[in-house]
């Protein structure tokens, strides 16, 4: 009898109600770079359909993009699926009544425990509002979601982007960005941090979008 198989976990950037370029300022600028940038042109009528989808823009976002630092997507969506098995809606009073087992049984390790409940315990004590992030512009939102313990630059980017839809965002510091990049202009070498931030200037204000293609080139 052959052996049953795991059912794999949904790819949660995948998962959502609204693609990401069918946010207002994300697919206006998918038409812009279209329009003056033919390389992009290109590789996004070569790649076709972006697959990204909206993610929350709450406690449960913010976990989410916790979950997955420093793991595969494949390992984030599995422990972001038993969290869910666990608590199906991720708010932090939910999250504060999961204790230690649970949160291991979970894969968090110790380190992602206290960021998530620091975070919990900030929103509900009222330190933190994650709606107040909106009338924010991208810098002031960048340096409140830094502030927090476990959210450096790339969570805070991948968070404007993929929460907020904030139009102009290019997390330079993404080994999958700086590859994407090395690939449409066929260099030898996988660009750092600098020449990655140097190299997508060009393509501002509109750098969510330009991510978004170059992740798939």
């Amino acid at each position: 009898m052959p052996e049953k198989q795991e059912k794999k976990p949904p790819n949660i950037w995948y998962e959502g109600e609204v693609y990401l370029h069918d946010l207002p300022e994300i697919g206006k600028g998918l038409r812009a770079l279209g329009r003056n940038h033919p390389e992009l042109k290109a590789a996004h009528k070569r790649i076709g359909i972006l697959p990204w989808k909206k993610q929350p823009d709450d406690f449960a976002g913010l976990v989410y993009i916790i979950i997955g630092q420093q793991v595969s997507v494949a390992a984030a969506a599995h422990m972001i699926a038993r969290l869910h098995s666990m608590t199906p809606e991720i708010t932090p009073r939910r999250f504060l009544k999961l204790d230690d087992m649970q949160l291991r049984e979970i894969g968090l390790s110790r380190q992602k425990m206290a960021y998530c409940r620091d975070l919990a315990e900030r929103i509900v004590n009222k330190k933190f509002r994650p709606a107040d992030l909106s009338s924010m512009d991208d810098a002031e939102a960048f340096a409140a979601l830094t502030s927090l313990k476990g959210i450096g630059p790339w969570s805070a980017e991948i968070y404007l982007m993929f929460s907020l839809g904030r139009a102009d965002i290019w997390p330079a510091g993404d080994l999958g960005l700086q590859a994407g990049m090395q690939r449409l202009h066929g260099l030898k070498t996988r660009p750092d941090i600098k020449k990655t931030r140097q190299m997508g200037e060009i393509w501002a204000p509109y750098r969510s979008a330009a991510s978004l293609i170059v992740w798939r080139a």
